[in-house]
């Protein structure tokens, strides 16, 4: 073989990389679909929830009743013979004075046993578990109301034994045991705690008075020496009690013409009803909800939250923004017929030749809402001058008259789809309360369109 033989070099052909043809595809598309996002007009979604328009009438009221603080006739350690609560009628014993505190002092010591019934055992086991149920680390005001409580019951064991084993102490020791008993002078209901608004009535009533920061609560109950004309007890003498309540002019203005009202007592979610009245102190307007029952429930208690119902309105909350207006055409009922093999409710609209020959051609539409007369059908559907055909009889109606409809954009499904509601209440700024479960509305946890007017009816939205 010659030595100068030439060696020719082919060039190898590039192949198309088809992997490499995926992803840029991939890629442009996700690059396309990031511009369409960031530069389309975005839907804020709000989920339908119930709600009530007592939400936006809470308020602190205060309790009155008809107080009497019994003071004591002489000095002495006192006994008590009535619970706290208890019901007592005229004559009934309630305390003891007793000058030498001796035989208290023996009790205390230990040496004469005090016996736990099993209605002592059951009261403080109550006490226990709703101590338990009602704590929280964030209110330590259980805690004090719960060491009250235990509190009195040491007090109510401590006079028992005083009034079972009293005169046999006296016997055993010598020790000096006379005491002198008080009996209520009038009926009532009593009570070991005084706060110094006793004496408060509608007359007196006044803004500071529903200050929290300073109120005080004092227990009456003692082991110690009282000096003459201390405060023993107090009696609630009546069953009927009030609840005066601060308002707003805005809250005055939507309840002046009620002579009753609803509402919901928030420490145990009592339901009530009484009757209003209004007390005006200058420029400050209260309201006085007069009752008859409940009112041991709340023996311990000077103030308590409420929700006024003031307009009773109870259904399903939604922005004030996501409500529009939406024109639709009023066809009569007997248009609308089931097309096909479908069963779906349609119109049969006129189609007219370029020679004018007519035809008929039955179009599916959605009915947004019906009375007793027509039914509403989407304006864009048809154009307005279009004629239609009853089924049966061929009576012609042409679609001219239009109605609007309030309602909101639903976009369960991912597209915008209009559904009318009723509006019940509206006086808050923000939102309003809807029927629920009406026809062709909404149902609680739809979602809809935050702002209405950013919708458009049947758009894709994501």
């Amino acid at each position: 073989m010659s030595s100068n033989q030439k060696v020719v070099k082919f060039r190898k052909r590039k192949s198309l990389n088809i992997g490499i043809v995926v992803f840029l595809v991939i890629f442009i598309y996700i690059i396309i679909n990031i511009y369409i996002y960031l530069t389309k007009d975005h839907i804020s979604i709000y989920e339908v929830h119930e709600g009530t328009t007592a939400q936006d009438n809470r308020i602190t009221g205060l309790i009155l009743r008809k107080e009497k603080v019994i003071t004591s006739d002489a000095a002495g350690y006192i006994s008590y013979f009535q619970k706290e609560g208890a019901r007592v009628s005229k004559n009934s014993s309630v305390y003891a004075v007793d000058e030498s505190k001796q035989i208290v002092d023996v009790i205390l010591s230990g040496d004469v046993p005090i016996t736990l019934t099993k209605k002592n055992n059951a009261e403080i086991k109550y006490e226990i578990l709703t101590f338990q149920k009602k704590y929280s680390e964030s209110d330590f005001s259980e805690v004090y109301d719960f060491k009250e409580e235990a509190d009195n019951l040491v007090l109510d064991l401590l006079n028992t034994t005083m009034l079972d084993h009293g005169q046999t102490i006296q016997e055993d020791t010598g020790l000096d045991y006379s005491y002198q008993m008080y009996k209520s002078k009038e009926s009532g209901v009593i009570s070991y705690y005084i706060d110094n608004y006793e004496t408060v009535t509608e007359d007196t009533i006044s803004a500071d008075l529903f200050q929290q920061d300073n109120y005080n609560r004092t227990s009456l109950r003692t082991t110690t020496m009282l000096p003459p004309n201390s405060p023993i007890y107090k009696i609630i003498t009546s069953d009927q009690w009030s609840i005066l309540l601060p308002l707003t002019p805005e809250q005055y203005a939507g309840l002046k013409e009620k002579e009753y009202i609803n509402f919901t007592i928030r420490k145990d979610d009592v339901d009530a009803k009484a009757k209003i009245t209004f007390i005006q102190k200058g420029s400050d307007f209260y309201a006085k909800l007069t009752l008859d029952k409940y009112m041991t429930n709340y023996l311990n208690d000077r103030f308590l939250e409420i929700d006024l119902k003031i307009n009773g309105e109870e259904g399903l909350k939604i922005p004030k923004t996501s409500v529009v207006e939406k024109n639709f055409y009023m066809v009569p009922l007997e248009y609308f017929t089931e097309g096909g093999d479908s069963g779906k409710n349609g119109l049969i609209m006129e189609r007219y030749s370029k020679t004018g020959e007519v035809s008929y051609q039955f179009v599916p539409v959605d009915i947004y809402y019906q009375d007793d007369i027509y039914g509403y059908v989407d304006a864009d559907m048809f154009e307005v001058g279009t004629g239609i055909v009853s089924d049966g009889n061929m009576d012609r109606f042409t679609l001219t008259q239009m109605g609007k409809l309030t309602g909101v954009y639903c976009v369960n499904t991912g597209y915008s789809v209009f559904k009318r509601i009723e509006v019940l209440y509206d006086d808050n700024k923000e939102y309003c309360i809807i029927a629920k479960d009406t026809p062709f509305g909404l149902s609680a946890y739809d979602h809809i369109a935050l702002d209405g007017s950013t919708a458009v009816d049947q758009a894709i939205i994501y």
